[in-house]
């Protein structure tokens, strides 16, 4: 019997995709982290169905479990080809690399004939040529087929630096007459900050792309765990590791088959909140590796060993979680492990 399981709505991805393939000519996606904990391969398949093209991955690894599973799609790898074997797997098997500095020009070289992408560095400070130093002849004699930035800031709407990363970008892409470009991301995207291919992330399984404010995009997945013990516990009982949770009255507590093992942040024990029936009720006690417990006393609906509650979906969606873990929602869906049983639903 499982204890814990994530149930993916492919019909909610799409519809979240159809919302950028409305802003931008050639929407893409960003399925690296195993489609952030999703599974990289479904939620490919089914963005091909929703008529996604462009995919991007992080490692070579993650590339090469995509190729051949995305139709006449693209694959671009953002981590470039870090070595000679690289960049002849990637010839070899369709993916386009991001090329970030002037080695991973010289390494596709010998693949001058088939397309790659170039990264400029607008203001990340991360990967990508610096844009304070570009020089275009480098890449002289190369098929580039798409220059691509990254946004710092966009996830606080307003952000000067955004603004400026764009304007950056703009100067440079004209260098490329012959290639389209990819700068937004989710929320860059949805604040208007336009591009060729967009590249939304988190947006597509339904977290917030911004900092503040509710998500505006449908949940894609929900996590949940089954109750596999129920017990009364008296006044003034401690419960969990520690004892970081005393009882003030009688308390009905549940036990739920699931713990930080499976993904759920141990920073929420006693401030996170799961749901029973559409009711949110307490996480108490320390969050332990398999297990978690919740105080049922004010239930509406009698909970029995064998329930599933969620621990985030519809009723707590996953920004709840991440922020009573003080974190972002990136970080509680990558982290979901590989225990969960994935459950794929569409329509």
């Amino acid at each position: 019997m499982d204890l814990a399981r994530l149930t993916v709505d492919l019909a909610a991805l799409r519809a979240n995709y159809r919302t950028f393939a409305g802003t931008a000519p050639g929407a893409g996606a960003v399925v690296k982290a195993d489609g952030y904990g999703l599974g990289a391969r479904r939620i490919a398949e089914a963005l091909c169905q929703g008529g996604c093209v462009d995919f991007f991955v992080a490692t070579v690894a993650e590339g090469l479990d995509l190729a051949g599973r995305v139709g006449e799609g693209r694959v671009y790898v953002f981590s470039g080809p870090m070595d000679a074997d690289d960049a002849g797997r990637m010839a070899a098997n369709g993916l386009t690399p991001v090329l970030n500095d002037s080695a991973q020009v010289g390494r596709w070289q010998h693949y001058r004939h088939l397309p790659a992408a170039v990264h400029v560095d607008t203001g990340m400070r991360r990967l990508g040529f610096d844009s304070r130093s570009f020089d275009p002849g480098q890449f002289d004699g190369l098929l580039v087929t798409l220059v691509l930035s990254h946004l710092a800031n966009a996830d606080r709407r307003g952000d000067p630096l955004s603004d400026r990363q764009a304007a950056r970008f703009s100067a440079l892409t004209r260098l490329f007459p012959e290639a389209r470009t990819s700068l937004g991301n989710s929320a860059g995207v949805l604040s208007g900050i336009g591009s060729d291919v967009a590249r939304p992330g988190i947006a597509l399984y339904g977290g917030n792309p911004f900092s503040t404010g509710r998500s505006p995009m449908r949940p894609v997945a929900t996590l949940e765990a089954r109750v596999v013990g129920l017990r009364t516990v008296r006044p003034g009982e401690p419960v969990g590791y520690d004892g970081t949770f005393r009882t003030a009255r009688k308390t009905r507590v549940a036990v739920l088959g699931i713990g930080y093992a499976d993904g759920v942040p141990r920073a929420i024990s006693n401030r996170g909140v799961v749901a029973h029936r559409g009711q949110r009720l307490p996480v108490i006690g320390r969050i332990s590796m398999d297990l978690m417990h919740v105080d049922v006393t004010a239930a509406r609906t009698p909970v029995a060993v064998g329930d599933w509650l969620e621990v985030f979906g519809h009723t707590v969606r996953v920004d709840d979680v991440a922020a009573a873990a003080g974190t972002i929602p990136y970080e509680v869906l990558t982290g979901i492990g590989s225990r969960v049983v994935r459950d794929y639903r569409d329509g």
